[in-house]
């Protein structure tokens, strides 16, 4: 195993976690700021789609930054899944040879 595999899936997991959370906020922010979704109810939105944030995707018709109109709660669990690998894999580590002295 490559010694900066578990660096770089976990710095991979951060960053994906920003852009989803990015993605996200770009999605429902108009509805949230507009007070007809609540903040309370779109958490949820980012890691599972409930039929709140299907009505909230399908009844807003502002436009969005690159004109993104969906959200996809895939993309919150692939960066949780890179950032728990990565740090697994830097739990496993070996303990290197000054700490064995």
């Amino acid at each position: 195993m490559s010694s900066r595999l578990p660096a770089v899936l976990t710095g991979a997991g951060v960053i994906a976690g920003l852009v989803t959370t990015a993605w996200w906020w770009i999605v429902y922010s108009r509805q949230i700021d507009a007070g007809s979704l609540p903040i309370a109810n779109a958490l949820p939105c980012l890691a599972r789609k409930t039929d709140v944030c299907s009505l909230a995707e399908a009844l807003c018709a502002q436009t969005h930054l690159l004109d993104i109109t969906r959200y996809s709660p895939a993309a919150f669990w692939l960066s949780v899944a890179l950032l728990a690998a990565g740090l697994v894999l830097i739990g496993r580590r070996s303990p290197s040879k000054e700490t064995q002295a």
